[in-house]
């Protein structure tokens, strides 16, 4: 693929420090997700013919001109997307429906929390889960980030939080708990969970320490997971990206699903992007975008 746009992840901050290596047999160049134009087709590939607009999860490389990526890893563009907005969709997207579908079981009809909703994973899960047919709440810290979500029934992430939850769901609880922020309040988020209740641990912006009530996930029968994408086989991801493509595709195209960017920047200054996720406060994905080549006239966005 020939690299137009690629999104920046707290895993690649990580990694060019020496945090979190590179997987083995991946390229150690970072970036989870890109967008761009296929240039040529490896051995034993009939689809995806050179030209194809496409958008790609990756467990490295999307920061590099050109990346090799797995056939079964790519994904349409939709016409009405520009690559900017396709670099903001596979690592996040692929993140919240794994966890949402594959780990948690999400059915129509349950309560969904989603902790940490104003990041680039958090503001599409919240649209994945409402797509999904669930009453969604979105928490963070600042009302204000969360009011910029445009969608699902806020809750200001603070000390009020379980009593909160609790008065929304007249007692019972959320039925899921997405949770990008770990640390020490993951025993509150536990504390949110009704009877057979679900959380999947998938970041730990806030920490690995937390203190949890253990009689409590034995009483209530609950499920605590543990969920990372990067390192799952090709052909889990493979799988994982065929389903979120059939569900997700169609809602990209007519906007019942859309990417939010909170900043784009040239990739000369791919630094300057690399701090400002360090410091945190956006809602949406930070995108660093190529100079367009040929192929891209006429694109939306």
């Amino acid at each position: 693929m020939e690299v137009r746009a690629t999104a920046l992840n707290r895993v690649d901050l990580l990694q060019i420090r020496g945090r979190y290596p590179a997987i083995e047999g991946e390229s150690p160049i970072p970036g989870l997700e890109c967008a761009g134009v296929v240039a040529e087709q490896g051995p034993g590939v009939s689809s995806w013919p050179p030209g194809s607009r496409v958008m790609a999860l990756l467990a490295g490389g999307g920061h590099g001109e050109r990346v090799a990526a797995p056939a079964g890893q790519l994904m349409p563009l939709p016409d009405g997307l520009s690559f900017a907005e396709g670099a903001a969709i596979p690592e996040a997207g692929l993140t919240a429906w794994t966890n949402l579908v594959a780990e948690a079981g999400m059915r129509a009809g349950e309560t969904v929390l989603v902790s940490g909703a104003t990041g680039g994973v958090g503001s599409l899960a919240v649209q994945i889960a409402r797509e999904l047919g669930g009453r969604v709440l979105a928490t963070g810290r600042d009302r204000r980030r969360l009011e910029d979500l445009g969608c699902g029934e806020l809750v200001v992430d603070d000390e009020s939080l379980v009593d909160r939850v609790a008065e929304l769901t007249a007692g019972h609880g959320v039925d899921v708990v997405l949770d990008l922020v770990g640390g020490a309040a993951l025993g509150s988020r536990i504390a949110l969970l009704a009877p057979g209740g679900r959380l999947i641990l998938v970041g730990l912006m806030g920490g690995s320490r937390s203190e949890v009530d253990a009689a409590r996930i034995l009483r209530s029968r609950l499920r605590i997971v543990g969920s990372l994408l990067r390192p799952r086989p090709r052909v889990e991801k493979a799988e994982l990206v065929a389903g979120f493509s059939g569900f997700a595709l169609p809602r990209l195209e007519d906007g019942r699903l859309a990417p939010r960017i909170a900043e784009r920047y040239p990739f000369e200054r791919i630094g300057e992007a690399y701090a400002a996720l360090e410091r945190g406060g956006q809602v949406g994905k930070i995108v660093v975008e190529r100079a367009s080549g040929t192929g891209d006239a006429g694109v939306g966005g």
